[in-house]
């Protein structure tokens, strides 16, 4: 494996890796589009995105990160380290069905498993959420029991899955025209200078081409 070439794919890894993250905390945080009970943000695509090109550890860090750091910016701090771990399994969840592809592109039927698949675990995971926070009381509810928990968690899935849905379809749209960041690919052609010098894998290289 060339030496410069592993240096050069680490900092495109971890600079991809901090914008998308960046990217999940904006797009979560300052997008959002009122539609009668709630709003739709695009944090989730961002997620979905990021899990196709940087893979599964990739995808959960962005996803753990980045909409949690939205959460705590604009005030919803007791939901927070539920949003990362929700997040965080989603980036997991896209990014191993996803990112798995033998191509250089994700097939636009992958990714449509992927991000179904991930839309669905987030609904289930806020509604865990706001079950959890209702019964134990963090949201002011706890002399309704366990029956409010319930329909508190029951409530918020319809909306949760209108948002994940709008962020499935843009990612859909967006996922497969992007290449991954497929350290093998990245890595095939510089596999036999391993052993070799720069100048001599640059020079083996041009007399190639």
């Amino acid at each position: 494996m060339n030496v410069k070439a592993a240096k050069q794919y680490k900092t495109l890894y971890f600079v991809m890796l901090a914008l998308f993250t960046a990217f999940a905390a904006a797009a979560t945080a300052l997008i959002r589009i009122p539609y009668g009970i709630g709003y739709i943000n695009f944090g989730d695509a961002v997620v979905m995105i990021a899990s196709v090109i940087l893979g599964p550890v990739g995808g959960a860090v962005v996803g753990g990160l980045g909409p949690a750091a939205a959460d705590l910016a604009t005030g919803y701090i007791v939901y927070a380290p539920f949003t990362a771990a929700v997040k965080a399994a989603e980036g997991i969840l896209c990014g191993l069905i996803c990112f798995r592809s033998q191509s250089d592109r994700a097939s636009a039927l992958r990714c449509l498993a992927a991000f179904a698949v991930s839309a669905v675990w987030v609904t289930v995971g806020y509604a865990l959420t706001d079950f959890a926070l209702v019964l134990g009381g963090a949201a002011g509810f706890s002399d309704y029991g366990f029956k409010a928990a319930v329909y508190a968690g029951a409530l918020t899935m319809p909306a949760t899955l209108l948002q994940t849905g709008v962020s499935a379809a843009v990612a859909l749209i967006v996922a497969p025209r992007l290449p991954a960041l497929k350290r093998d690919k990245l890595f095939e052609d510089n596999a036999d200078c391993a052993a070799e010098s720069d100048e001599d894998c640059a020079e083996k290289e041009r007399k190639e081409k």
